[in-house]
């Protein structure tokens, strides 16, 4: 291999590594910091904007009132309109609220900011997917598994964006495979879209996995999810609606816990069309 492309992939190393270290710091600011009722605190110094918004942002969504936490973050965007991490968390929250192409828009402004950032980005590969921008979607999941190699939920979405593309055969031939992913069942999940194990097998997985314990609800929430998702993948609707809603039902508190709630709601909307 030529010197001067290991020079170019070692310096594309470092720039990813600074970003995912700048983010995770960023992240950590806004764990620790407690949430803010929205209606009460309109307006946010650039300090403080940068301060607790995911727990803000996650508090919206439970209190039903996503369109104020949009407004208020439209508000703080004006103010600092060249912080990556702003338009990741209002581009996360449009999707959760349904608004697919406009939380795309953000996430491609927060590339605009960050360049780097790109590959981290595996929600605008998911937003992607229900804009059927299914090329682009593959491409996303493909420089994504370059910084995250063991997640299976990446090879999953990859694997559905080429079943659109290419048919279920050519994507079980071409599943982007994870490494060791911890999180029961998604070993089972990954060995699903590859043609070794049934939606059976994945549901006796994850059914099964830590009985009894807290664990077993995200188990069963993962399992239902992906078993729902590997149906609509088969164009099979009543068992697509039966396993997201099974899913949802597990009450999670995390991103694709509102990925199944999104996906039910274009589903419904489209048995209601004439």
């Amino acid at each position: 291999m030529p010197r001067n492309l290991n020079v170019a992939k070692a310096t594309q190393r470092k720039a990813l590594l600074r970003f995912g270290l700048a983010f995770a710091v960023v992240c950590l600011v806004m764990v620790m910091n407690p949430s803010t009722d929205f209606a009460q605190e309109p307006k946010l110094g650039a300090q403080r904007s940068l301060e607790g918004w995911n727990q803000r942002v996650e508090q919206a969504l439970k209190d039903g009132k996503a369109d104020d936490a949009l407004k208020e973050m439209d508000a703080v965007i004006a103010s600092l309109p060249a912080n990556p991490q702003l338009y990741i968390i209002r581009g996360s929250l449009q999707f959760r609220s349904g608004k697919i192409k406009e939380s795309i828009e953000d996430f491609d402004k927060c590339i605009d900011a960050a360049p780097e950032s790109r590959a981290y980005l595996w929600q605008r590969g998911i937003a992607l997917y229900y804009a059927e921008r299914f090329q682009d979607g593959l491409d996303q999941f493909a420089i994504h598994r370059k910084v995250n190699p063991n997640d299976v939920e990446n090879a999953f979405w990859h694997f559905l964006c080429n079943v659109r593309l290419h048919g279920l055969e050519a994507a079980q031939k071409d599943v982007l495979l994870a490494g060791k992913d911890n999180r029961a069942p998604l070993m089972q999940v990954q060995q699903l879209i590859q043609g070794k194990l049934t939606p059976d097998d994945v549901i006796a997985a994850c059914e099964k996995s830590g009985a009894g314990s807290s664990g077993q609800r995200l188990a069963k929430f993962y399992g239902y999810l992906y078993v729902g998702l590997y149906y609509d993948a088969l164009k099979d609707k009543d068992n697509t609606k039966k396993w997201l809603e099974k899913s949802v039902e597990q009450q999670p508190e995390i991103y694709m816990a509102d990925v199944a709630k999104v996906h039910l709601q274009l589903l419904n909307k489209a048995v209601a069309k004439p």
